[in-house]
């Protein structure tokens, strides 16, 4: 009777499945169906014996059938499918205090000594029946909600490292409503900073709601010496770069800069008190990226690297290259695209040529209006082709002389002319707000453009009916080249009515602002920050790792790419980059755990047809082998 009660009762989501049980009657029936017997002439002594033989005729069949392993597991079989069907379940008194919630502090500080990774190896010691899993950073990140055993160790291995501060008392509350009265939250961490409020006021007020809270410390003191701020400046038209550099350690140290900008590279010795901070100036940086890095800087890797970035539109002048520029008699024309650069840029910063230069490390952004093979010289795409990987822009509009250009530079593959077409939005980007498109109200009539194809690394924005790129780029080193299929060419031999349009110089803007612009404080930015993107953008993470989304979060440190856009994001937190102290010492914290009144305890059904189907599978396997013995199945 003991051993009854413990056995919990079975329910059913669907009674009316249970009526497949009946199928156990054609099966019954197919076995106890025999074959017809012969009618024999045999002596008359043996006529009692047959009539004992008849008498226990049936019984001997049903014995047969109860001893026949076959019969057993094919009834088997349809008993269990039937109640399978039925969706049986069970009721679980669910406990809320076997629901643990694992906190895993991921912020920049437990990136040394190989802290992350102990947090993660203890965490998987410590699950329950239940278990959510927080990580730990400037908000809390829910990973996993109520999971098992093994999904949870799952969740944890795949803990990222993050460049950011953890604030571990808004983690431990958002813990707390998970676990409910009688769960317990453990925080792994190696408490050497955080942000927010106190986690031993958060404690305190999860304990007195019934929720445990254990504090785990991991890793031990490490030694480090790392960039702790840095910002931009201008200077005499140039910009520099101002770092603050601390030595955490209780010892002199001197330490090597190694910074990198463009093709070069030069180092700097610095000598750096215990304790103390020293700043150095890295003077008239070049557009496109600057690494300075720290060599032996210690175990907390992520503040040994401040990364710069400088647009080619901040750095330098533009180049406008058209034919229209220089005429037989010495006249100019004043292309539509030229009237819109003069209202946008300032006279200084704007450079007209009816040629391209050999040498163009003095400009930043290079347009090529309509070119031909005299206007661009012997060897256009090598002389592109390196100002591009310095970090230099290129912007190609249609023109037929752009066939000149090789080595496949352009983000389009030219294969010859095409007449009237209809545009097509591909991707929504901040400068194709201002082009109408054929299924706006506005119509764009395209009498003539380039046919071709894009490349397998470029992006295109907007393509022809023909699927030819219209406006389109590629990076190609660390800088980005544009190729726009519709022109400034005016009159009757215009390619589109685009340049009539009031979106023409709206245009201009939004295409300088989205290649880099001026504000350099956008490209430079501190980790935790969010950046609110004009539309959905597909982005480069540092890690290599890609997102499509209008919200940038910052928390890695490196290089992010946005488009044709770069945004160094760098840690410069003194709190993170002291790894060498803790502030706060987890051994010495006591518990003010209150266990409360309330009811813990609930009924959840779980269901049990998984097992059902596995023991189906098992029984069909078996016949299998049973057949196969009999030399039934060949």
């Amino acid at each position: 009777m003991i051993l009854l009660a413990a056995i919990p009762e079975i329910l059913f989501s669907n009674p009316l499945a249970l009526l497949a049980l009946a199928s156990i009657i054609p099966l019954i029936i197919l076995y106890l169906l025999r074959p017809r017997t012969i009618d024999l002439d045999i002596p008359s002594l043996l006529f009692f014996l047959k009539r004992e033989q008849q008498r226990n005729k049936l019984s001997l069949l049903l014995r047969k059938l109860i001893r026949d392993p076959l019969f057993l597991i094919q009834l088997l079989v349809l008993v269990l499918l039937s109640l399978a069907a039925a969706a049986p379940y069970i009721m679980e008194e669910k406990v809320s205090g076997q629901h643990t919630v694992i906190v895993i502090d991921n912020s920049a500080s437990m990136q040394a000594g190989g802290r992350l990774d102990e947090a993660k190896t203890l965490a998987t010691e410590r699950l329950s029946a239940v278990n959510s899993v927080v990580w730990a950073q400037n908000v809390p990140v829910l990973a996993l909600k109520e999971g098992g055993t093994i999904r949870a160790k799952e969740v944890i291995t795949l803990t990222p490292q993050r460049a950011i501060p953890a604030d571990i008392a808004a983690a431990i509350t958002y813990s707390q409503r998970l676990a409910g009265p009688g769960g317990t939250v453990i925080v792994f961490s190696d408490f050497a900073a955080w942000s927010g409020d106190d986690p031993l006021v958060a404690k305190g007020l999860a304990e007195y709601n019934g929720v445990r809270v254990e504090f785990v410390q991991v890793g031990g003191k490490s030694n480090n010496i790392g960039i702790v701020n840095g910002w931009l400046e201008v200077k005499d038209g140039a910009y520099n770069l101002n770092l603050a550099v601390k030595n955490f350690n209780d010892r002199k140290a001197t330490v090597s800069l190694d910074i990198r900008t463009g093709n070069e590279q030069r180092d700097s010795p610095l000598s750096i008190p215990a304790g103390s901070t020293r700043a150095y100036i890295v003077q008239n940086l070049k557009t496109g990226i600057t690494e300075i890095t720290i060599t032996g800087g210690g175990e907390l890797k992520i503040d040994d690297t401040a990364y710069v970035y400088i647009p080619a539109a901040s750095g330098g002048r533009l180049l406008l290259v058209d034919t229209r520029e220089q005429t037989a008699t010495g006249t100019r024309t004043r292309t539509p695209t030229r009237t819109a650069l003069e209202l946008l840029i300032p006279a200084g910063d704007v450079e007209y040529s009816s040629s391209l230069p050999p040498d163009l490390s003095g400009y930043g952004i290079v347009i090529l209006g309509m070119v031909d093979n005299n206007s661009l010289g012997p060897d256009p795409g090598a002389i592109l082709g390196g100002f591009v990987d310095g970090g230099g822009v290129v912007i190609a509009t249609a023109s037929l002389g752009l066939a000149r250009i090789e080595g496949g530079l352009l983000p389009i593959n030219i294969t010859g002319m095409s007449n009237e077409t209809d545009l097509k939005l591909i991707r929504e980007n901040p400068i194709t707000a201002g082009i109408p498109v054929t299924d706006q109200k506005v119509d764009l009539e395209v009498v003539r453009h380039i046919r071709g194809s894009a490349p397998e690394d470029a992006t295109v924005l907007m393509e022809a009916s023909d699927d030819s790129p219209m406006l389109s780029y590629r990076r190609q080193g660390e800088g980005t080249v544009v190729y726009l299929g519709l022109n400034d060419v005016t009159g009757d031999d215009a390619w589109s009515g685009f340049v009539a349009m009031p979106q023409f110089p709206i245009f201009w803007k939004q295409m300088l602002n989205w290649l880099g612009g001026t504000d350099i404080s956008e490209h430079n930015v501190r980790t935790g920050t969010v950046i609110r993107m004009p539309s959905t953008q597909i982005i480069t993470n540092p890690d290599g790792t890609t997102l499509t989304s209008s919200n940038l979060w910052v928390d890695q440190t490196g290089l992010y790419h946005v488009g044709p856009q770069v945004i160094a994001a760098n840690l410069y937190d003194a709190h993170e980059s002291d790894v060498n102290e803790f502030s706060l010492d987890a051994s010495t914290v006591t518990s003010r755990y209150i266990e409360r009144p309330e009811v813990i305890r609930e009924d959840v059904k779980k269901d049990i047809t998984p097992y059902f189907i596995w023991v189906v599978l098992g029984l069909i396997i078996l016949e299998l082998i049973i057949i196969k013995r009999r030399r039934e199945l060949s």
